[in-house]
């Protein structure tokens, strides 16, 4: 007689990549197997399979449900600065930055000192659809729709949406002081390229 297999709920890949993400900050990336996944929830490894699909995958995931995350921080942060797009930018990156400082995830993604050198890194790199392309596309859209004013198209908003996520990038691989020292130099750079 065949077995019946019944779906994992789906509040299992959640856990999956909660776990995931917990391996990762305690013990880097190449601490990840799927029997220590498994172990964790408590569940078949064929099911972790079965959720998350290659080792390869389950990082694109867990880089996927972070960019997720950012984009709704940026959005609840743009709301907070209607009509105040240097404010509400500033705010977007002062944020961020904040955030990505105490993530273990971004930190080993970008190689800083918590991440060692495991090959977190080269697995998203070399996805084509690419994360950081993923990224400046939302908050692009976003901020285009949410300040008009500043008169910027889509595809320039593109534009110094990416210029300010390779800054944001620079100041988490490579601090030279506070957040709020980061932010403030942001400040200056974001209201000469919005022209306020």
């Amino acid at each position: 007689m065949k077995a019946v297999t019944h779906p994992a709920p789906a509040r299992t890949r959640e856990r999956l990549l909660d776990a995931a993400a917990a391996v990762i900050a305690g013990d880097g990336w190449a601490a990840v197997t799927m029997g220590k996944l498994a172990a964790h929830v408590g569940v078949s490894r064929q099911t972790v399979y079965n959720e998350l699909g290659s080792k390869a995958e389950l990082a694109e995931a867990l880089v996927l449900r972070e960019t997720e995350r950012f984009a709704e921080r940026v959005t609840e942060v743009v709301a907070a600065h209607p009509g105040r797009p240097v404010d509400g930018v500033t705010a977007a990156f002062r944020q961020t930055l904040e955030a990505a400082r105490a993530n273990p995830l971004i930190l080993i993604a970008l190689g800083c000192p918590k991440g060692g050198s495991d090959d977190f890194l080269p697995l998203l790199t070399t996805r084509p659809e690419g994360v950081l392309e993923r990224s400046v596309d939302t908050v692009a859209a976003l901020f285009a729709r949410c300040y008009p004013e500043v008169g910027l198209t889509r595809s320039e908003w593109t534009v110094a949406v990416e210029a300010f996520v390779r800054l944001l990038l620079s100041h988490l691989v490579q601090p030279t002081g506070s957040v709020a020292h980061a932010s403030g130099q942001m400040r200056w750079v974001i209201g000469r390229m919005l022209g306020a």
